[in-house]
C-alpha cells in the first residue's frame, strides 16, 4: 500500500501530481503549451512604466489555469475510479499473480486454483523413541483465499482523494504485488503433535514391595518418560506460515525424564527392615512362656506407607490376635466367687475367698507385640513380650460375702485317683463317703469319727459291693460298700496336713501304691471288730469338711478339704522311712476257670516292708501341739496271674 504524505512529503507529491494531472488534462482538451509569450500579443505587451500591473494579471492567470486543471483531474478520477467499481485495480497482483480489474468472484476462483495444494504435506517430530508424523491436513493448512481477495480490493482504494490519485497512477505505471496469506490452525496444530508425540510416552513405574506365602516379592522401579510437542510445534509453525514451506518439515520434540517416586533405594530400605522384623518371638506370662516361630510373624506383616510417604513394612495387628489362640487359652483363668461355709442346716460357719479372673487382652497384646517388630525394624534386638491380660470379676466378691461369716481359708487338702471298676462298685463305695460327710463342721473340740459321720452303709443310700482283703487274698466283690478306704484315706491326709490332732488310723495289710507311703488309713467293720478314722478340731474357730468328686474316662478322683480360720500353726511331715523291705514277685497259675489263653492278673505284687512317718505341729510362735509318728507294717504280697487252659 503506498504510504500517505505528510508534510514536506506531501508537498513533493502534490508537485508531482500536479504535473502528472496537468499533462493528462491538456492531452485530453487537446491543448498543447505555449510560452508565455505566446499567450500575450505584442500589441498587448504593456508599456514599460506599468510592469507590475501585468505580473500580476499573468500570475492570476497562471493560478486560475491550474486550478481548472486539478478540477478537471479529478473530475477524470472519479470516472475512471467509478469503471472499477466491484474490481481490483490496475496493475494489483497477489504473489506473482496478476488479479487486475478481476471481480471477487473472478479473483477468488483465480488465487484458489493458483494456491492450491497447500494442504498437502506434513511435519515429522521426532523423538529418542521413533519418529511421529503429523500431515498438514490435520490442522488446516490452506491458502487464506479470502484475505488475499480482500486485501487486492483495497489496494489503492485507502486514503484521501489526492491519496488515491496518487496511489493508483502509481499502480498504472509500476504496478504493486501483494504477499499471499497461509492459514491454519495453530491450536489444533499444537493438540496433534501433543497427541502424536503421547504414543512414545512411558509411565514411571514405582518400586513395589509385598509379602507373598513365598516371603518378600521386590519390583524394580524405573523412570517414565515424555515428550514436549509444544517446543517442537512452536519450531515448525514459523515454516508452515511460508507459502513456499517444504513438503516435508522435520522438527525435534525434547524428551523429559519422568522419575518414580518410590525409587530401588526406598524399595531395599523397607525390605531389610521387613526382614529384621521377622524372627522368632518369645510371648511371657509370669514362668510361662511362649515362642510364635519367624514364619508366623512373617504372616503378620504388610507393606503400607510411613509418615514420610516411603514404603515401610507394617503389622496388622488382627493377624496378630488370630495366632494368640492357644496363649489365651493358656492365660484364661475363670472368677471364683466367694463361697459360704455352711453347715448342713444352712448355717454360716465361714466364706472362702473369691477369686479374679483373668483374660489375655488380645488387642493391648497384639499392641505390645506390634511395637517390639516396629523397634526391630529400626533396629532394635527385642525378642520378647509379656501378655497384657484384663480382670474377670466374680459374681461374689469376697468382700461381700464376708459381711455373713469370717474368712476361711484351705488348712489341708488331699487327692487320690482310682481305677473304676467293680472292685469299688464303679466308684460309688468311694465317691458317696465323700458325698455324705461334704460339708460337715467341727465346732472346736468336736471329734470326727468316720463311721458315725456316714452312717449306714446300705444299697439304700448308694453303696454297693467292693473289693476286700480277705487273710491271704483279696476279694473282688466280696464287701458291701468296699472300696470306700481311697476316701478315708484321702480324709485323712487333709485331716493331717491341716494339723488337727489326729486319733485312730490303721494302715493296710498291704501297701497300695496310689496311696502317700506310711500314710495309708483303712476302714472296715467285720465279726471280729472294726477299723475307724478320728480326728478332733483343737482349734479355737470351726472347721469345715469339703470335697469334691470327678472322673476322667476309666479314672475317678476324690478330694477332701479341711478349710477353717488360720491360727498360724505349721505342720512338717518326714519323708518315709522304709525297713526290712522284702521283694514282692508275681507267679502265673493255669487254671480251668478261664477260657483258654486268657490272661487274668487277680492279685497285684506288693512289697513287704515296715515304714514310719513323723509329723510336728508347732504353734505360731514354735510351741509343739503335736508330735506323733506313724508305723505301718505291710505285708508281702505277691501278684498271681491266672491263665486258661
Amino acid at each position: 500500500m503506498p504510504e500517505q504524505a505528510t508534510g514536506t512529503g506531501l508537498r513533493a507529491s502534490l508537485t508531482e501530481t500536479t504535473a502528472l494531472i496537468l499533462l493528462a488534462r491538456c492531452r485530453m482538451m487537446h491543448i498543447s503549451m505555449t510560452t508565455l509569450d505566446d499567450v500575450l500579443t505584442p500589441q498587448e505587451q504593456p508599456l514599460a512604466r506599468p510592469r507590475r500591473r501585468a505580473w500580476a494579471r499573468v500570475l492570476a492567470g497562471f493560478a486560475l489555469g491550474f486550478l481548472l486543471c486539478v478540477v478537471s483531474a479529478l473530475g477524470a478520477l472519479l470516472v475512471w475510479d467509478a469503471g472499477y467499481e466491484g474490481r481490483i485495480l490496475p496493475g494489483v497482483s497477489v504473489g506473482g499473480v496478476d488479479v487486475s480489474g478481476l471481480d471477487h468472484e473472478q479473483a477468488w476462483t483465480t488465487l484458489e486454483d493458483a494456491f492450491r495444494g497447500l494442504e498437502n504435506g506434513r511435519v515429522i517430530v521426532r523423538t529418542a523413541a521413533g519418529d511421529v508424523v503429523v500431515p498438514y491436513s490435520t490442522f488446516d493448512r490452506r491458502a487464506d483465499v479470502e484475505a488475499m481477495v480482500d486485501s487486492a480490493l483495497q489496494t489503492g482504494r485507502i486514503g484521501g482523494a489526492v491519496e488515491r490519485a496518487v496511489a493508483e497512477v502509481r499502480m498504472a505505471v509500476s504496478g504493486v504485488s501483494l504477499a499471499p496469506h497461509v492459514t491454519l490452525d495453530d491450536e489444533a496444530f499444537a493438540a496433534e503433535v501433543s497427541r502424536a508425540v503421547a504414543v512414545h510416552d512411558r509411565l514411571p513405574i514405582d518400586g513395589a514391595i509385598a509379602m507373598t506365602p513365598d516371603g518378600i516379592m521386590r519390583t524394580l522401579a524405573r523412570s517414565g518418560r515424555t515428550f514436549d510437542g509444544d517446543v517442537a510445534a512452536a519450531a515448525a509453525l514459523p515454516h508452515l506460515r511460508l507459502v513456499d514451506a517444504p513438503a516435508e518439515i522435520v522438527v525435534e520434540a525434547p524428551m523429559i525424564v519422568t522419575p518414580p517416586t518410590h525409587g530401588d533405594d526406598e524399595v531395599m530400605s523397607a525390605q531389610v527392615a521387613a526382614q529384621r522384623m521377622i524372627g522368632d518371638i518369645n510371648v511371657t506370662f509370669g514362668e510361662k512362656e511362649w515362642r510364635i516361630k519367624a514364619a508366623t510373624v512373617g504372616k503378620w506383616l504388610r507393606f503400607g506407607y510411613d509418615a514420610a510417604g516411603r514404603p515401610w513394612p507394617a503389622v496388622d495387628e488382627s493377624a496378630i490376635g488370630a495366632s494368640l489362640k492357644k496363649i489365651k487359652k493358656d492365660v484364661r483363668r475363670a472368677p471364683v466367687s466367694a463361697k459360704y461355709l455352711k453347715t448342713r442346716s444352712g448355717r454360716v460357719v465361714g466364706v472362702v475367698a473369691g477369686r479374679d479372673g483373668r483374660e489375655l487382652d488380645s488387642g493391648a497384646t497384639a499392641a505390645a507385640i506390634a511395637q517390639v517388630l516396629e523397634e526391630r525394624a529400626r533396629g532394635a534386638e527385642a525378642t520378647s513380650v509379656k501378655v497384657v491380660t484384663t480382670k474377670i470379676a466374680p459374681k461374689l466378691s469376697t468382700a461381700a460375702a464376708l459381711e455373713k461369716g469370717p474368712l476361711m481359708v484351705r488348712l489341708g487338702s488331699w487327692k487320690t485317683w482310682f481305677p473304676i471298676s467293680d472292685r469299688n462298685y464303679f466308684g460309688a463305695n468311694i465317691w458317696q463317703p465323700a458325698k455324705i460327710i461334704d460339708g460337715t463342721v467341727l465346732q472346736p473340740g468336736q471329734r470326727f469319727e468316720w463311721w458315725s459321720a456316714i452312717g449306714p452303709v446300705s444299697p439304700a443310700r448308694g453303696f454297693g459291693p467292693g473289693g476286700f482283703i480277705a487273710g491271704d487274698h483279696t476279694e473282688p466283690t466280696g464287701a458291701l460298700g468296699g472300696g470306700m478306704c481311697s476316701s478315708s484315706t484321702t480324709l485323712f491326709n487333709a485331716a493331717l496336713r491341716a494339723g488337727l490332732q489326729m486319733g485312730a488310723r490303721s494302715n493296710h495289710r498291704y501297701y497300695i501304691d496310689r496311696y502317700p507311703l506310711g500314710l495309708d488309713a483303712t476302714v472296715s467293720k467285720t465279726r471280729n471288730g472294726s477299723q475307724t478314722l478320728t480326728f478332733t478340731n483343737d482349734m479355737n474357730t470351726p472347721v469345715v469338711i469339703r470335697t469334691f468328686r470327678y472322673r476322667s474316662g476309666g479314672r475317678g478322683w476324690v478330694r477332701y478339704e479341711i478349710w477353717g480360720v488360720p491360727d498360724g500353726r505349721k505342720v512338717t511331715l518326714s519323708k518315709p522311712a522304709v525297713a526290712n523291705l522284702r521283694k514282692a514277685t508275681t507267679k502265673t497259675v493255669y487254671v480251668s476257670t478261664l477260657r483258654k489263653g486268657v490272661r487274668e492278673q487277680i492279685e497285684y505284687p506288693s512289697n513287704g516292708m515296715d515304714v514310719s512317718v513323723s509329723r510336728v505341729v508347732r504353734s505360731r510362735s514354735g510351741r509343739v501341739i503335736h508330735s506323733e509318728t506313724y508305723r505301718s507294717h505291710y505285708a508281702l504280697w505277691n501278684g498271681i496271674i491266672e491263665i486258661g487252659r
